[in-house]
């Protein structure tokens, strides 16, 4: 039977590891990349001349009258920070719309971009936008390990997000997404732009 000294170094050891893993998860999450997107980066630089695209349909399957879906489209990375807002389709003929909320991934992290960034909403349809591997500041991002956000919801309609993981490397690729709701399709293309 384990004497009382043992018993006390035991627990110490126990709530010392205990300590530092939560100190290494607060860490993570409240430093600028975090400890998950250090390890997501293979360090290579963008390959030149190299493209994300992505096409995506919106309620093209909605039935009776349709409102304009607001929509966005952004790309964050490994530790699910938004590093590229790519559009941002909403209302303008009104300051902060009602419907703008519902976007609610995208607006909890880029509200405030809002001014700089959106453009007036579409029909339902098929579109498609491309990545060229930079951040908002025109900055080339390194290879690596990244997500595609794609948001839309519509008034009285449902709300759908698509949100998947990319590796991007130098070789060419297709990959489809899971639709949702709204967000019919979705494929992604990495090509020569």
């Amino acid at each position: 039977m384990p004497n009382n000294d043992t018993r006390n170094e035991t627990r110490r050891s126990f709530l010392n590891k205990l300590g530092l893993s939560a100190a290494a998860l607060t860490a993570s999450r409240l430093l600028p990349g975090g400890l998950a997107g250090a390890a997501a980066s293979t360090g290579k630089s963008w390959t030149k001349g190299m493209a994300l695209d992505i096409q995506f349909t919106v309620a093209t399957q909605a039935s009776g009258r349709v409102k304009r879906p607001y929509v966005a489209v952004w790309i964050e990375d490994a530790s699910g920070k938004t590093v590229r807002n790519l559009v941002v389709w909403v209302q303008q003929n009104r300051r902060n719309p009602r419907w703008l909320a519902e976007l609610r991934r995208w607006t909890r992290e880029n509200s405030g971009l809002l001014d700089t960034v959106s453009s007036a909403t579409r029909n339902p349809g098929t579109y498609a936008v491309a990545w060229d591997g930079k951040n908002d500041k025109g900055t080339a991002l390194p290879q690596g390990d990244y997500y595609v956000c794609v948001e839309a919801a519509r008034e009285h309609g449902p709300y759908s997000l698509v949100r998947e993981k990319v590796s991007i490397g130098s070789t060419s690729f297709k990959k489809t997404l899971t639709a949702d709701n709204d967000i019919e399709a979705a494929h992604v293309s990495f090509n020569k732009a």
